[in-house]
């Protein structure tokens, strides 16, 4: 009899656990809040600023130079990420094209995204210029739950891509907003082929700021080697 008591106790107590996420979820977010915090902060953004932190798994695709440095992110979601130590480099998404240069070899690598749709730099502004509406209208949107990172508490999304051509190349991205500002804190981007994953770390994020736009030019040193990628 008191063995079967405890099998019972233990049952029930399984039964009635809260779940990883109701746990991870202390302010009780739901979907619909959540897309509503996201629309507000979407609607008016236009520019970000922030340190990054970047790094690669599996098999990089070129921002492995870039390990952390400074990004600018303009409302049209192009972006620039500079770094100046240990050596100068920088990656730039300028419409369809996806540029790497690197200053001390004065030379730029220049992706046409039509040819090279492989890419996964070109999903970092996913969460920034994107508002609520636009991350329901492309991706299937779940919840990760509550984190804490550094002094922030998060909220954590997983977007799963509806559209078949992104999904050949993104499995998921996993977002993390920061619920003071609505901004991404950090992001997963997961491929779906070769198991590479880019993360993205951020901090000191400010937005709006009166950015020069020539930050989204690919306006490189004289005498820098151009080299337009084929493979």
């Amino acid at each position: 009899m008191k063995t079967i008591l405890i099998l019972a106790g233990l049952i029930l107590a399984i039964a009635f656990a809260p779940s990883a996420n109701a746990q991870n979820n202390e302010l009780n977010w739901t979907m619909e809040r959540a897309v509503s915090q996201l629309d507000r902060q979407g609607s008016d953004l236009e520019s970000v600023l922030a340190e990054v932190d970047v790094d690669w798994t599996g098999q990089a695709q070129g921002a492995d130079r870039i390990r952390s440095g400074r990004i600018y992110i303009n409302e049209r979601g192009e972006f620039r990420i500079s770094v100046e130590m240990p050596k100068k480099r920088t990656v730039l998404l300028e419409g369809k094209t996806l540029h790497f240069y690197d200053a001390e070899a004065e030379t730029v690598d220049q992706y046409n995204l039509n040819r090279h749709k492989n890419r996964l730099e070109v999903y970092i502004p996913v969460g920034f210029s994107t508002t609520g509406k636009d991350l329901e209208d492309d991706f299937l949107v779940t919840f990760v739950g509550e984190e804490t990172i550094g002094d922030r508490r998060t909220l954590g999304l997983e977007l799963t891509p509806k559209r078949d051509n992104v999904r050949e190349v993104v499995s998921k991205i996993q977002v993390w907003f920061d619920e003071a500002s609505w901004l991404p804190a950090r992001q997963i981007i997961s491929s779906s082929a070769g198991g590479a994953t880019l993360t993205v770390n951020y901090k000191g994020t400010a937005r709006n700021l009166d950015l020069n736009p020539e930050l989204f030019d690919d306006n490189w040193p004289r005498g820098t080697d151009k080299n337009s990628v084929r493979k």
